[in-house]
């Protein structure tokens, strides 16, 4: 073989080694590339914690108008409040440094009319406001549960009262302009129904009620809240009575319809003692 040859060949073998080092390095570098795909797609990025912080955040309309603020108040409640295109406070989320959580929605006055709140023993109640800030309806959730709901007059009054005890007793109350309670009705736990009727004075005068065990009675009582006239109906025998009492409560008349159809009278002295009957047994 000539030189010329041999000279050829040998720069051909370097261009072929040449050749297969690149091709070499592009495998390896393939390789890692790979790799790292599969790696990435496996494990999503950590996400970025960011923290901003500062003691009050206002939010601004195009023309400059405070719309709504987030921070605390120099006395340390938190709140939200929201406002419309006047800058006028409209809806305001809070929570006091003492645990008060409230919700109040005002009108465009600035007049509240709604408000929801929660104490810190758990008690809720919503209030309805009228125009002149006088609240008219209160729905109320006691600390223990018990459900209310009271209607004021204009002035601010409490006229109606309609609560759930925790016994379970359902009872609503009507009272007058002067905050005297006149009219009630209720149930009993067992579902017993009564009446009662107040004077203005609030003093208890007349009570219609049915007993647990049917029977029904009709209680009228003088100012001091004795029971001075008793009309019933016996559950056994289905049979009407009527008794009139003294100041004492002592029974001294007594009216019976008995069975079959025949009345009785009696009358008693001040220790109860029958002291004259017709007719006679």
């Amino acid at each position: 073989m000539s030189d010329t040859s041999q000279e050829h060949l040998a720069r051909r073998l370097d261009g072929l080694e040449r050749e297969n080092r690149r091709l070499k390095r592009l495998g390896t570098l393939a390789l890692v590339g790979l790799a790292a795909l599969i790696i990435m797609g496996q494990t999503a990025p950590a996400p970025v914690a960011n923290t901003i912080e500062a003691e009050r955040f206002v939010l601004r309309d195009t023309a400059g108008n405070v719309r709504a603020s987030l921070g605390l108040r120099p006395d340390g409640t938190a709140a939200l409040a929201l406002a419309d295109d006047t800058q006028q406070e409209r809806a305001l989320l809070s929570v006091t440094a003492q645990g008060l959580a409230a919700v109040e929605l005002t009108e465009r006055s600035g007049r509240l009319r709604a408000g929801l709140a929660v104490r810190p023993d758990g008690a809720a109640t919503l209030a309805l406001l009228d125009q002149a800030d006088r609240p008219r309806v209160e729905l109320r959730a006691h600390g223990d549960g018990r459900p209310s709901v009271t209607l004021f007059d204009q002035a601010g009054r409490a006229r109606s009262l309609l609560a759930l005890t925790a016994e379970g007793a359902t009872g609503l109350t009507l009272y007058d302009r002067n905050g005297r309670r006149r009219s009630s009705m209720g149930l009993e736990p067992a579902g017993a129904p009564a009446v009662w009727l107040y004077d203005g004075e609030g003093n208890g005068r007349a009570m219609l009620a049915v007993t647990s065990d049917g029977q029904p009675t009709l209680n009228l009582a003088d100012a001091g809240g004795k029971g001075r006239l008793w009309l019933r109906v016996s559950s056994d025998f289905q049979l009407p009575f009527l008794s009139l009492h003294d100041r004492d409560g002592k029974q001294r008349v007594s009216i019976l319809l008995r069975q079959g159809g025949v009345p009785q009278l009696a009358l008693g002295d001040a220790n109860e003692r029958v002291i004259w009957k017709a007719p006679s047994p």
